[in-house]
């Protein structure tokens, strides 16, 4: 072997392991810490106890409601706000995509074709062949040129790495964001629905309570006209009629307020809703029980948490973006065209015309800019980590606070129901006292109305129940859906 061929044979080897050393040496030349997610110290445990397990993803269903099933499917896939959301992902993926081009060479093709005239006026030196030959004042020629242009910036401190890393935490953080307004409107919609429910049941009571007064009065209108009684209770009987057409009134504006949020939770007009909704049967219940899961849990299911979260390892990202521009950076750039005065004689090896350089760009003085960029960034970063320990403290109590009221509805309720059954053993019983002459028209009428009295304030109580149910799902974060993970980017 030769002297040459040995001496090739070196520079290729060394190339070789210059071209496999390469990656490993600039991966480790990266600028800006590692991102490490941020332990945060949570309970073992929620104060109530719970069944085991973790919160139904489709958790509405436990009010038994097809309507409200449908309502909140259609909610999900026309409302404004989640498609906003939704398409706030898509800019963020389509930025990450952006982001993660710039470290790749970029090569472009162009092509040129240019015709010139010199003037007669131009002043040359002395050209052989006179006047005539071209380059000379009055002569004119074509020039073709055909060539690829190719540059890369080496990112030797892990600049365009860094960018990358904050463009996908960013995406992952639309995605979560995402979820937390599927999660917010699907809670909307079930509050609305719910409530409506709960509003057409007190206007039914409200309704009875009216004919209950209405009789009320014309007993005592029949008492007066016999003198066994003056107009004050005759008055009486009057403003608890007009007590109750008032409440009547404010349930039916508040019931149609409700169908009317319910309609453009859903995209449509106001009105959309008005007769489907009136046309349909109240809910069949409520789940009993919810299992919670454990708070360790919540950090990983609830979404306004996991958005947090993503926002902080951009944040530290972007640590490492200003701090790789504190450090010099180098950029390769090469040409090769095909430049000739003629178009046949263009593709040949005669008309190649190579270019290639390398630039060094090395920061000196910049009046601090580069210094106050990263400092900058690191208080960014520290207020994005204050932000979701923030986040998590606010789940924690959102959850606790649901589980508080939850309790005390239940109880309420159980008390609730306890007189509602008084009332109508009360009833039952002024009506045999009545049937053997023992009580009045006027007593039963009594009876009758503090039944409905106490129904009105259990359907209020088991409204409050359903409304607490319906934030406590939210504050666990809708239940666990394995897709808003795999979604995230983070599986």
């Amino acid at each position: 072997m030769t002297k040459a061929a040995s001496r090739r044979m070196g520079l290729e080897l060394c190339g070789r392991r210059l071209a496999l050393a390469l990656p490993a040496l600039l991966s480790a030349c990266v600028a800006g810490p590692d991102y490490r997610e941020p332990p945060v110290a949570v309970p073992a445990a929620f104060s109530q106890t719970s069944p085991e397990g973790q919160p139904d993803a489709a958790w509405w269903r436990g009010f038994g409601d097809p309507l409200l099933d449908r309502l909140i499917s259609e909610a999900r896939a026309a409302n404004l706000d989640v498609r906003q959301a939704a398409l706030r992902v898509e800019e963020a993926r389509h930025q990450t995509r952006i982001v993660g081009a710039a470290p790749s060479p970029s090569v472009s093709a162009d092509a040129q074709v240019s015709h010139t005239r010199l003037s007669e006026n131009a002043v040359v030196g002395p050209l052989p062949g006179g006047a005539g030959t071209p380059g000379a004042p009055g002569t004119a020629f074509d020039t073709y040129q055909l060539g690829f242009d190719a540059s890369w910036e080496l990112d030797l401190f892990g600049a365009n790495r860094r960018a990358v890393e904050a463009a996908q935490a960013r995406t992952g953080a639309a995605v979560w964001s995402l979820r937390d307004a599927e999660i917010i409107l699907t809670a909307e919609v079930a509050r609305a629905y719910l409530d409506y429910r709960a509003l057409d049941q007190r206007i039914a009571i409200n309704n009875q309570l009216g004919e209950v007064r209405s009789e009320a009065l014309a007993f005592h209108q029949v008492r007066r006209r016999h003198g066994l009684t003056t107009t004050l209770d005759e008055r009486s009987a009057e403003r608890d009629i007009a007590s109750a057409a008032a409440a009547r009134q404010d349930l039916i504006a508040r019931r149609a307020a409700r169908a009317h949020a319910l309609a453009v939770l859903l995209g449509r007009p106001p009105l959309a809703l008005v007769a489907e909704l009136a046309a349909t049967s109240p809910p069949q219940g409520a789940p009993d029980v919810i299992p919670v899961g454990l708070p360790s849990e919540l950090l990983k299911r609830r979404p306004d948490v996991r958005a947090a979260e993503r926002n902080l390892a951009a944040a530290t990202a972007d640590i490492g973006v200003a701090a790789a521009d504190l450090y010099p950076s180098i950029s390769l750039t090469g040409a090769v065209s095909l430049v000739s005065g003629s178009l046949s004689r263009l593709i040949s090896t005669d008309s190649i015309q190579p270019t290639a350089g390398a630039g060094l760009v090395l920061p000196i003085l910049d009046g601090g800019r580069r210094r106050a960029t990263l400092g900058l960034r690191r208080t960014q970063a520290q207020e994005a980590l204050l932000a979701y320990q923030a986040v998590v403290l606010v789940a924690l109590k959102d959850v606790e606070d649901a589980l508080t009221r939850l309790e005390a509805d239940r109880a309420r309720q159980s008390q609730l129901q306890s007189a509602e059954a008084a009332a109508r053993d009360q009833l039952a019983t002024v009506q045999t006292q009545k049937n053997a002459g023992l009580a009045t028209g006027l007593d039963l009428l009594a009876a009758r109305a503090s039944l409905l009295d106490a129904a009105d304030a259990l359907a209020q109580a088991r409204a409050a129940t359903d409304q607490d149910m319906v934030a406590l799902y939210k504050a666990l974060g809708g239940g666990w859906d394995e897709r808003s993970v795999a979604d995230s980017g983070e599986a």
